[in-house]
């Protein structure tokens, strides 16, 4: 792959985190920010070294920043680090600036946005989807910490394509899909629990939320094994046991974190909701009514201390 830069789109934690990771490859890096500059330097400060050992570092990194409406420059390898519901909207701004056979990359929550952003391609760029599972935090415009490690995997989100790999080392996966529907479970029973009863991720493992916890897992399971979903042939392993294993497991983990889904609501920004819970309701074969309560509940500030009365009375 030959050394053009990478476009990273979105100046969050995520993208800002991707601009270092890139750059610390090897990779020149050009960055497109909306509201706040990060400026020429990002720190990133790591709690923990490449084996997981506690390890505080601080390394800072150089990135050239832009507003979309800056650029000059031809990309053939773009990486969009936005919220789902910015996905597209955020590609067609710098669309005129991505080469006609360009990998474009996306790291979003939830399920929905992939699909919006495919149609707006040409047939000889490449979407790629990906999911990780890094922790980070922002800290100020320039300045992210990384608190704990994780995997990332990208893959052709159209899998009839020919195969290919994807332009960073050791991050293709074929099952892509799977893997996102993995998290996309994970994710629609802690974010909107979290978000509801504005709690931290371990504190969905306390006694009191354990029915609560327990009749998400089985509906959820119910959807995930069902021959007629849409993702059935990615989804069939999910049973409630499977389920379980993986939530607790992210819970304890990610303990001490807020959701992204809690601190939307606490700054009183836009949700996922809609790519998380949402896509599960408009595309499940069977009725969710625990779903529907946790996406109510996150949706409609009005109905949340109704909606959290009903969750922690579910049998």
């Amino acid at each position: 792959m030959k050394n053009t830069p990478w476009l990273v789109i979105g100046a969050g934690a995520i993208g800002l985190f991707w601009a270092c990771k890139l750059e610390k490859l090897g990779n020149k890096v050009h960055l497109v920010y909306r509201s706040e500059s990060p400026g020429k330097k990002i720190t990133l400060e790591s709690l923990t070294d490449e084996e997981g050992q506690q390890q505080v570092s601080e390394s800072k990194h150089k990135i050239k920043s832009f507003k979309a409406s800056e650029l000059t420059d031809q990309y053939d390898k773009v990486l969009l680090c936005t919220k789902s519901f910015d996905l597209k909207d955020a590609f067609l701004q710098i669309a005129d600036h991505v080469t006609e056979n360009a990998d474009i990359a996306c790291l979003c929550n939830g399920i929905g946005a992939q699909e919006e952003l495919q149609s707006t391609l040409l047939d000889t760029q490449t979407l790629w989807a990906g999911t990780t599972s890094e922790g980070v935090l922002k800290i100020e415009s320039n300045h992210i910490k990384h608190t704990g490690l994780g995997d990332t995997y990208f893959g052709q989100w159209r899998t009839q394509s020919e195969p290919k790999e994807f332009p960073v080392d050791n991050m293709t996966v074929t099952n892509i899909h799977q893997r996102m529907i993995e998290k996309l479970a994970v994710n629609a029973v802690i974010n909107p629990i979290t978000a509801i009863f504005n709690i931290h991720n371990g504190d969905i493992l306390n006694d009191e939320f354990k029915p609560l916890v327990e009749a998400t897992l089985t509906e959820l399971s119910s959807v995930f094994t069902h021959p007629q979903f849409s993702y059935a042939q990615e989804s069939q392993h999910l049973t409630s046991e499977n389920l379980k294993n993986r939530v607790h497991t992210v819970a304890q983990l990610t303990r001490l974190n807020r959701s992204s889904m809690h601190e939307d609501i606490r700054l009183h920004r836009q949700t996922e909701n809609s790519f998380i819970s949402g896509f599960l309701l408009a595309n499940s074969p069977i009725e969710l009514p625990v779903q529907r309560l946790l996406y109510n509940g996150v949706a409609f500030a009005e109905q949340r201390e109704e909606v959290k009365k009903k969750l922690l009375s579910l049998p």
